[in-house]
């Protein structure tokens, strides 16, 4: 919730993993990397997993799979949610509002997570212990250069980096920002509830309980019995964790940073003006278009 606006995470719902996972903006950038997103996953996947031929030929074609079923089946749908977003983008709007259709965004995203899990776990049930230990060993990596860009740094830099963050986001799709609005944003940040601490240790839990539960899908997949159904639905967990953890406390936090999001975007967007509402919805229009060129 720290790291995307609400327009942004609006359109990643519609990208599914992309936006979130490249960070890709623009227009065009889109599209290019809607277009290469089996090659680009299949490489992320193997920087984690090192797979072998078989592995990656099967990650290919499983991943070529999911984006022809979410050209035809999902993006329809995420182009009718970028038409619902530019409808709220023209109007003053309240904090159930915008939670609406954030929740609409994650039942697109629930879909992908869906469909992804069928097709990954007969991958996921070839992973040797090797490899299971090659992917413990870049989360480590990972979360090293996460404690680098957020933990070392003072409280101050903390917030002028989510700071400039934010005002490029939201400038990307509202225009130049006055001084009031940033004044805003600055007091938002400073009384979230986002903190980098906390962030940390329920980044390294998720990633145990993730590598403890591929682990025990791998080994209960050679006993009698094993159900499949099960096993997809233990890797659509797996999936949603970052957005719905299965641990209550855990999941009172999101929940709360999710509120807050609201919150603060209604906040936000209620204070700009006729022009910078135009052009968040020419942005969000031009996503739209995207989506209806893929689709073709």
């Amino acid at each position: 919730m720290a790291k995307f606006s609400f327009w942004l995470r609006i359109i990643a719902a519609s990208l599914a993993a992309l936006v979130i996972g490249s960070g890709l903006s623009g227009c065009s950038s889109i599209k290019f990397g809607y277009n290469q997103l089996p090659e680009i996953s299949a490489w992320w996947l193997d920087s984690y997993a090192n797979l072998n031929d078989k592995q990656a030929a099967d990650t290919k074609a499983a991943l070529k799979w999911l984006q022809s079923w979410h050209r035809k089946e999902e993006l329809p749908a995420l182009a009718n949610l970028l038409v619902q977003a530019q409808g709220m983008a023209s109007k003053t709007i309240s904090s159930d509002q915008a939670c609406e259709l954030w929740s609409l965004s994650e039942k697109r995203l629930e879909a992908v997570a869906t469909e992804t899990a069928r097709l990954s776990l007969p991958i996921v049930l070839q992973l040797t212990p090797r490899q299971m230990q090659h992917l413990e060993k870049q989360w480590r990596v990972k979360n090293d250069d996460w404690k680098k860009e957020w933990l070392q740094p003072t409280p101050e830099e903390r917030l002028k980096k989510r700071l400039d963050a934010t005002i490029d986001r939201y400038s990307d799709f509202y225009g130049t920002l006055n001084d009031e609005q940033i004044k805003l944003l600055n007091l938002q940040i400073m009384q979230s509830a986002w903190t980098p601490e906390v962030a940390l240790q329920t980044r390294i839990k998720r990633q145990q309980v993730q590598l403890q539960t591929l682990q025990t899908l791998i080994q209960d997949s050679a006993k009698p019995g094993f159900s499949t159904a099960g096993a997809e639905k233990s890797m659509f967990n797996l999936m949603m964790m970052s957005m719905r953890p299965q641990e209550p406390a855990l999941l009172q936090q999101q929940l709360q940073l999710e509120k807050q999001a609201c919150d603060n975007f209604a906040q936000f967007h209620n204070s700009t003006s006729a022009s910078q509402r135009q052009k968040a919805q020419r942005k969000l229009k031009s996503y739209e278009s995207d989506l209806r060129d893929l689709i073709k």
